[in-house]
């Protein structure tokens, strides 16, 4: 009984290995998108309003119909969030081209900015490590397990005469 118990949690917590390798695949591919969009001067737009709605909920509702496991599915959300928080002050810190209010800043509520490059490229590495990790987190688990009840509702579904 244990053991079954057991197997049960480790197949939520790691998943399946081909959707686990999937996830964490659109993950990367996704990041690496965005990343060379903005490297090429284009608005990437994946940290407005509705790419945090829809786009993140979404990798962790896909993770969860997939079955992928939790653990890839909130590192997959928390690697979306770290590369909004860290690579544009990181592009800024390295190229020189970092100006207190220009593209080089991380997403922020408030629009404060800090007082130099490398402070900036500090506090987005702090911001996604205190913040993202959190969010992605309750993010992660409330939209995996809305992917897992969706899953199991269309088994039932399909099962049903």
């Amino acid at each position: 009984m244990w053991r079954a118990d057991a197997d049960r949690v480790w197949d939520h917590l790691a998943g399946d290995r081909r959707p686990r390798r999937l996830v964490v695949l659109c993950a990367v591919a996704l990041v690496s998108v965005a990343s060379v969009a903005f490297l090429l001067g284009l608005n990437v737009r994946l940290y407005d309003f509705v790419g945090w709605l829809v786009v993140v909920p979404g990798i962790a509702v896909a993770g969860g119909i997939l079955g992928a496991g939790l653990v890839p599915t909130i590192g997959s959300l928390w690697l979306v969030g770290a590369r909004g928080y860290v690579f544009p002050p990181l592009v800024g810190y390295v190229t020189g081209e970092w100006a207190g209010a220009g593209r080089y800043t991380h997403p922020r509520m408030l629009g404060f900015a800090y007082g130099s490059a490398r402070a900036e490229l500090r506090g987005g590495v702090e911001t996604s490590l205190d913040t993202g990790l959190v969010l992605a987190v309750v993010v992660g688990v409330l939209s995996y397990a809305v992917g897992v009840a969706a899953r199991k509702l269309a088994a039932r579904v399909e099962s049903s005469p």
